[in-house]
């Protein structure tokens, strides 16, 4: 072939046709500015199909830590539940002597001298961050929602994470300097002199209230409880953006049977609470409102959308939730298989509720 262009080129010049061959040359000077060009376009598309592949893998590195978090969490909202429950006898006067002699004496004698941490792992977040100019626009939709985990949510876990330590070194270096006891403290058995101070020292239980607040309330029920939810809600984010085809894992909340939306539609309605159990004084008049959004149902109370509940179908009436890991609920059904009540569980507290 190149020859053959060659020989046009010779026959050109030879007849003395310059008009012509400068046409020709021109003709392949563009050819080649096209080649060029062509060659160009398919190396920017094959560079930019590998910065996206690096995104994408990037992206599934922020989902795997995710994933290591939400199951952390789980553990440390567990970890502290069994606290605040310990807590509340200590502070109610429940417990009694016999208890600190039992098998639980273990987890009551250290219950605020050591504390359940969170280290949130952020590896792929900070790739993500120092990659951010080659995010697309599409993908770029998970930014946000992730700053205000590794950021909002990171800064607070970890405050109160601190904020545990002091209290219990605090604790520990008092019992230390004050109590002739404390290097007798991990005997198998308690003394009647340490019982005594874990039953009637005032000081004790304000340092069990300091923890409480610290560990139970603010760590486990509010900070840690709303980063689970953010990095739910983007672990499902990014699987939905890099159209993953992997399935959800069980720790991530999901409907483990799939209704319909006719068949999601029987749910939707207010409901009205009648009882509380373990509750016999008066409570104000309080309505939940279900809907379906996103082809999922959620609860409303009192049309306050700070306060929803995100649930998912365990059976056909059975839900439990997202944002509350101890949230469970039931539908019940009349004798027409019409729904007429809901009884959920949620915060340690069963309440029942008409369908209006």
């Amino acid at each position: 072939m190149i020859k053959f262009f060659r020989k046009i080129r010779k026959n050109l010049l030879s007849e003395n046709k310059f008009s012509k061959y400068i046409l020709y040359a021109l003709g392949e000077i563009v050819l080649v500015i096209i080649g060029i060009l062509i060659a160009l376009q398919i190396n920017n598309k094959n560079e930019q199909r590998k910065t996206e592949n690096k995104i994408v893998s990037i992206l599934k590195e922020v989902q795997h830590d995710l994933g290591l978090d939400i199951q952390k969490s789980d553990e440390l909202i567990a970890y502290y539940k069994t606290k605040d429950s310990i807590f509340n006898l200590v502070q109610s006067n429940q417990l009694t002597y016999d208890d600190y002699k039992n098998d639980n004496r273990h987890i009551l004698r250290y219950a605020i001298m050591n504390a359940f941490h969170m280290k949130i792992h952020k590896n792929g977040y900070t790739n993500l961050t120092e990659n951010v100019d080659n995010v697309s626009e599409k993908l770029k939709a998970v930014i946000e929602p992730l700053n205000e985990i590794y950021i909002y949510n990171k800064y607070e876990i970890d405050k109160f994470d601190n904020r545990l330590d002091v209290i219990t070194d605090r604790v520990i270096d008092d019992l230390a300097k004050s109590k002739d006891w404390y290097y007798r403290l991990e005997r198998p058995q308690l003394e009647d002199e340490m019982i005594d101070f874990f039953l009637n020292d005032p000081y004790y239980k304000n340092v069990v209230n300091l923890y409480q607040n610290a560990g139970c309330e603010n760590l486990a029920s509010y900070h840690v409880m709303q980063f689970r939810e953010n990095a739910i809600n983007t672990y499902k984010q990014i699987n939905t953006l890099i159209e993953s085809n992997e399935p959800l894992p069980d720790f991530i909340p999901h409907n483990l049977v799939h209704l319909t939306t006719a068949q999601l539609k029987e749910y939707v309605g207010t409901y009205k609470i009648v009882e509380v159990e373990g509750f016999d004084g008066q409570f104000p008049d309080m309505n939940y409102n279900i809907q379906i959004k996103d082809d999922n149902l959620i609860g409303v109370m009192n049309g306050d959308l700070e306060d929803i509940d995100l649930f998912y179908f365990e059976t056909a009436d059975k839900i439990f939730g997202q944002t509350d890991i101890y949230f469970k609920g039931e539908f019940v059904r009349d004798s027409l298989n019409e729904i007429t009540s809901l009884v959920i569980f949620k915060y340690g507290t069963r309440v029942h509720l008409n369908k209006l």
